[in-house]
């Protein structure tokens, strides 16, 4: 989608969004509340992930009572990263990032942002997706094989996604002057 054009429509179809799926929230644009704003998408997100750890909870529960001990590991380690991209999505920390305490972001940065927290939220969707297949793939080796598999790279796809993200909150407007691109 393009930022040219009518950027403050973009930015209500963004946000209109991401309220659809966080509730409260309510946007970047007053200075005053964006600590809170952010603070509340990423609990909102980790709330999402934890809920996921009952999942694969309950499928090393069914392993381990069919005798399974062996297809435990990789649902384990799920469960571990789960709780790494969890915690560092819940408690990321970003000290007096210029997005923060900036006066003036303009609305093709609002947009971006919008963007970028809806594929967050988009990928933690294909994640709690997965996990229901995981659910229902226990029946053989390779099924349960693939669909760990399938989970780790879409945790690691979401973790380098929050990692640019958070690059991108702590560059802004570091050294340029305000309203520089959040990303390019």
């Amino acid at each position: 989608m393009s930022t040219t054009g009518n950027a403050s429509g973009d930015n209500r179809n963004w946000l209109q969004k991401l309220v659809e799926k966080i509730p409260g929230i309510s946007g970047y644009q007053a200075k005053e509340t964006r600590r809170d704003v952010d603070k509340l998408f990423r609990v909102t997100l980790a709330d999402r992930l934890r809920r996921l750890k009952d999942t694969t909870s309950g499928v090393v529960r069914d392993l381990t009572d069919g005798g399974r001990l062996f297809e435990v590991a990789p649902v384990e380690r799920i469960s571990k990263k789960l709780d790494t991209v969890e915690n560092r999505i819940r408690f990321a920390t970003y000290g007096y990032a210029g997005f923060f305490d900036a006066v003036q972001i303009k609305e093709d940065q609002l947009d971006q942002l919008y963007r970028f927290d809806f594929a967050l939220i988009e990928k933690i969707e294909g994640i709690e997706s997965l996990a229901e297949k995981l659910r229902a793939s226990t029946g053989t080796s390779a099924e349960l094989k693939t669909a760990t598999a399938a989970i780790e790279q879409s945790l690691d796809d979401l973790s380098h996604t929050f990692d640019t993200r958070h690059e991108a909150l702590n560059g802004f407007a570091s050294t340029d002057a305000p309203g520089r691109p959040l990303f390019s």
